[in-house]
Formats: structure tokens, C-alpha cells, sequence
């Protein structure tokens, strides 16, 4: 089958239309030098205007060259994804919904080129929203799982954290810096870490004190090891990934039996849903990111 031309994969990938654009996808793939360009023009016009997309429920381009460029490990992307991830307050999370928290991590370890610096400086940023600041936590743990980033530089670098680069203020940040370090085997750290907790600087019902010492109990290579495996690692097939998405699965429309007219029923409003609350159709999503469009 003819691979199609790039201005149909475009306006396939640009909205959601219910159904996952597989073939499209697969033409941006098989394109991948051709395409770049498109995809990194989207996540600048995002990055520029993030109004327009939040103005359009329906937009998905900016999301798909996410994931493309990552698979790609399209270094051009980092900047764009850390201008757009800077975006203060909840907008980044409203315009990119699971995104954010399942995958934002794996997608910015696979364009940084091993550059940790600007992740860095988005983690001691409070500005930023704190699930972006945690995902970029995220992202160190991957590449040390990677063999990218040396895990001593990533512990040294934690280290920092808790002694002086964050506001001791108990903000969710915390909680997600005492994971990513229960995931590096966090023998170096288990002080500052007991500190935080005892400042209750840390949720105990995100992870408690008992599940950072279980993973030094692990030993350090069995520790390692899990969390090579429990955090995926880097993006590497768009396809596998996005394709079981909630937002692509949406129901045909019943019709009623042939010859059978069916009566026009009053609508009913109930109560509204956010576009970020789960969706009602118990599908596990964001509501914008499901049965909203």
C-alpha cells in the first residue's frame, strides 16, 4: 500500500476524529525526514500559541509529534518541549492531559541528547506545573535505567535538591523527588530522605518511608533493575503506544431497527463534566481525552 503524501498525513494526525490513524501514522514513520519538519513546526506554534489549542478540544497534532519526534530522537524537539512544558500553572497539563503523567518522562529522555540541564532547571522551577517538574524527575531516572546519564551525577544531583535547591515547603514535588530516588537504590540519600519525612515534607500516602527502604533491601542491582522495567524506558514504536488510547475507541451510534422511526426524546442535561475530570464512561481517561470530542 502507497504510503500517503504528507499534507494527507497532516490533516489526518491534526484532530481526533474517534479512530486511531494508524495508516497515517505509519506514512509519518516510513516519511520520518520529510515529516520532521511538520512536527517540529507543531510543537512551536504550540509552544507560541497555546491558546489556539486550548480554544480546539479536538487537536491532536502537537501530541502525535510528540511521540514521533521522540521516536525519532529528534534532538530539535527539546527545546520546543521544554518551552512548552514551562507554560506556568495547569496549561501544558490541560493542552497534553495523560500525557504529562504517563509519558512526559520517556518523551524528553528521548530527544535530550543526555542534556540534562534544562530538565534540571524545570524541576527547581515552581512556577511550572508540579506533574511536569515530576516528570522531569522521570526522565533522569530513565537515563540512568538507559546507561545514558551516570547514576552518581543523577544521585549528586537529587542530593542538591533536597539540601538547598528546593523551597522545603512539602509541595507535591517532594513526594515525586522520593520516588525517583527510591529508584535509583537511594543508599546515598536515605538521610536527606528521612529528614523530609520527619519535616513532613513528603506524602507518606504517594510513597511511604517503609517503600524507600524496601528498595535498598532490594540491593542495588536488583533496584536497578526494577526500575529499568517499571518505567519503559524511551519511546520507541508511536504505534504500540498511542494505540489503545481511550480518545480512539469512541462507539458507532446505535440506529434504531429498519422501518422503525425513533421517537425524539428531551435532552437532558446533567450535571458537567471538567475536561480534566475522569470521563463518565469509567474508560480511565480525562474527559477531554475520551468521550469530550
Amino acid at each position: 500500500m502507497q504510503a500517503p503524501d504528507l499534507e494527507t498525513i497532516k490533516q489526518e494526525l491534526a484532530v481526533n476524529r474517534g479512530r486511531f490513524p494508524k495508516q497515517a501514522l505509519r506514512g509519518a514513520i516510513q516519511q520520518r525526514e520529510a515529516i520532521t519538519p511538520i512536527l517540529l513546526e507543531a510543537l512551536e506554534a504550540a509552544a507560541d500559541d497555546p491558546a489556539a489549542l486550548d480554544a480546539d478540544d479536538r487537536a491532536m497534532l502537537h501530541i502525535f509529534a510528540m511521540y514521533l519526534l521522540a521516536q525519532f530522537r529528534e534532538q530539535a524537539a527539546y527545546p520546543l518541549l521544554v518551552r512548552f512544558f514551562s507554560l506556568p500553572g495547569d496549561l501544558s497539563l490541560d493542552l497534553t492531559g495523560d500525557v504529562v503523567t504517563e509519558d512526559l518522562g520517556r518523551i524528553l529522555a528521548s530527544v535530550c541528547g543526555d542534556d540534562v540541564a534544562p530538565m534540571q532547571r524545570m524541576i527547581e522551577d515552581p512556577a511550572i506545573n508540579e506533574y511536569v517538574r515530576s516528570a522531569c524527575l522521570r526522565a533522569l531516572t530513565i537515563l540512568v535505567g538507559e546507561g545514558r546519564v551516570p547514576r552518581e551525577q543523577v544521585i549528586e544531583y537529587f542530593a542538591s535538591l533536597y539540601r538547598d535547591k528546593l523551597p522545603r515547603d512539602g509541595h507535591f514535588i517532594w513526594s515525586a523527588l522520593a520516588t525517583a530516588s527510591a529508584d535509583l537504590y537511594p543508599e546515598e540519600l536515605i538521610g536527606d530522605i528521612e529528614c523530609a519525612y520527619d519535616d513532613e515534607l513528603i506524602d507518606p500516602f504517594y510513597i511511604r518511608l517503609e517503600d524507600v527502604r524496601w528498595s535498598l533491601d532490594m540491593g542495588k542491582k536488583r533496584a536497578l533493575q526494577a526500575t529499568r522495567e517499571l518505567r519503559r524506558g524511551l519511546i520507541d514504536d508511536t504505534l504500540a503506544e498511542m494505540s489503545g488510547w481511550a480518545c480512539f475507541r469512541m462507539p458507532e451510534p446505535a440506529s434504531p431497527p429498519s422501518g422503525i422511526i425513533a421517537p425524539t426524546q428531551p435532552v437532558v442535561r446533567g450535571e458537567k463534566v471538567g475536561r480534566n475530570d475522569p470521563c463518565p464512561c469509567g474508560s480511565g481517561k480525562k474527559y477531554k481525552k475520551c468521550c469530550m470530542s
